[in-house]
């Protein structure tokens, strides 16, 4: 995949007021064009300036007059982000000052930077590999303090340096058993040790995936969807959960007619939090949309928090209800709220069996069993000590494991049950493909720009 020749500039930083606004500039024209609209106080042109030495320089329009002042970087390829020539102008930070450098800029010759293209030049260069400009955005979208810890391992390319390692013992494995085809008369010896290398492989992604949700949920966060009938107590513990008075709680049943949601976080997991309108019959236009909205809400959540009304017991819709999620296979918490009020001891029983074992009495009043919710729900994501183990950051890096790691499995299949070499070898490069898949040695055009889309402009 080829680096497109032409340069491109954006602004950097957010939009609105601030201290200072960076707009950069990036090709094999950027020193020529940025020294259009740049001065510097030396007089010297900006060519001539050391790599990344910070200078002072005026910002001027066509007419030479001044538009602003600026500290102006230059970095030279290969040492810069993209790996071209790029140029820094660190001016003032109101919004028109750093769109009218950005236009002198493009009336120079630029062209407006594309979401991500930045990011995306570095990767094309070989600054970064893929899996590293996919950590770039995570770590400016970090959500949590662990979410940050984990982008930060990512573009450090710790992911990437064990793709690494697991390639070089696939490709010595893989000439192993090329061996063989080549010259089956010889008793290749070196077969044994590529089949130990093989499994050792299999068994470090196979445990990397294990960690594969608590990957996913630090970069996206947990949906968790409060669901139950009316006046089951589900706003008063979302307020509780979130530690704040976010949703209306009256004693009329149906208050909550839409989806509300709010992120928090719980023992380091960044959650989105929904609450729903109540599940029932109802002949009420508004409200039955609210149903039909709680219901698609909790299809579509990673868990499910169904809440017991504690003052009423057990119902036949909420047995329904909660056997329809575990047949279902979905996470799924139930809660019996007003614990305070009623805490209905003598159900307990009757909700280990339905839930097996996953429940909580809880009161938003008292805060009991609240603690117990988040460590419930965040139990699904992240066992002891698995915090600061390496993760993967994306679903596209989680199929590319996966894959990678059933062509692995399916190598030792062949290779236990007798099949020729030729099988293993296939099976062996179907996994490296994977690999490659992931650090971006091997991908489409599609994949970059959905990766990319999701970057803005100036970045």
């Amino acid at each position: 995949m080829k680096m497109k020749d032409d340069t491109i500039a954006a602004i950097a930083t957010p939009p609105g007021t601030g201290g200072i606004s960076i707009v950069r500039v990036s090709g094999p024209d950027a020193l020529k064009i940025a020294g259009q609209a740049v001065r510097l106080r030396s007089g010297k042109p900006l060519a001539s300036l050391k790599p990344w030495a910070a200078r002072l320089a005026s910002v001027v329009d066509a007419r030479g007059a001044q538009v602003d002042e600026a500290l102006v970087v230059v970095m030279k390829s290969p040492r810069s982000y993209t790996g071209e020539d790029v140029v820094e102008i660190q001016c003032h930070g109101g919004r028109l000052v750093s769109e009218k450098v950005l236009a002198l800029l493009l009336e120079a010759g630029a062209r407006p930077a594309e979401p991500g293209e930045f990011t995306r030049r570095a990767f094309l260069s070989g600054r970064i590999t893929l899996e590293e400009a996919e950590a770039v955005l995570e770590l400016v979208e970090a959500p949590t303090e662990y979410s940050l810890s984990q982008a930060a391992k990512r573009l450090r390319g710790e992911l990437g340096q064990r793709v690494r390692e697991w390639e070089e013992s696939l490709y010595s494995a893989l000439a192993a058993y090329q061996a063989g085809i080549d010259f089956p008369e010889d008793v290749d010896p070196g077969l044994e040790r590529a089949t130990r290398e093989i499994e050792r492989v299999h068994r470090e992604i196979a445990a990397l995936l294990e960690r594969a949700p608590l990957g996913l949920a630090l970069v996206n966060g947990i949906e968790v969807c409060l669901v139950g009938p009316p006046n089951a107590g589900k706003s008063s513990l979302f307020n509780a959960l979130l530690s704040a008075e976010r949703a209306i709680v009256t004693e009329v049943p149906g208050t909550t007619r839409d989806v509300l949601r709010e992120r928090t976080e719980w023992n380091g997991l960044p959650v989105i939090l929904l609450d729903t309108a109540g599940l029932r019959e109802t002949s009420d236009i508004v409200e039955m949309i609210g149903v039909e909205r709680a219901e698609k809400a909790a299809s579509e959540s990673e868990v499910i928090v169904y809440v017991v009304d504690g003052a009423v017991g057990l119902t036949g819709a909420d047995r329904s209800w909660i056997e329809k999620w575990r047949k279902e296979g979905r996470r799924l918490l139930v809660v019996v709220s007003k614990a305070d009020v009623s805490p209905r001891k003598a159900e307990e029983e009757e909700l280990r069996k339905l839930t097996h074992g996953s429940f909580v009495l809880a009161s938003a009043k008292t805060g009991e069993g609240l603690e117990e919710i988040k460590t419930k729900v965040t139990g699904w994501f992240s066992r002891g000590g698995e915090m600061d183990l390496l993760v993967p950051g994306s679903a596209r890096q989680v199929d590319c494991l996966r894959r990678a790691s059933s062509s692995l499995g399916e190598a030792l299949s062949a290779q236990a049950e007798g099949w020729t070499e030729d099988v293993v070898v296939i099976c062996l490069e179907e996994a490296l493909r994977a690999l490659s898949e992931l650090t971006g040695k091997n991908v489409s055009e599609e994949t970059l720009e959905q990766i990319f889309s999701r970057f803005c402009v100036g970045k």
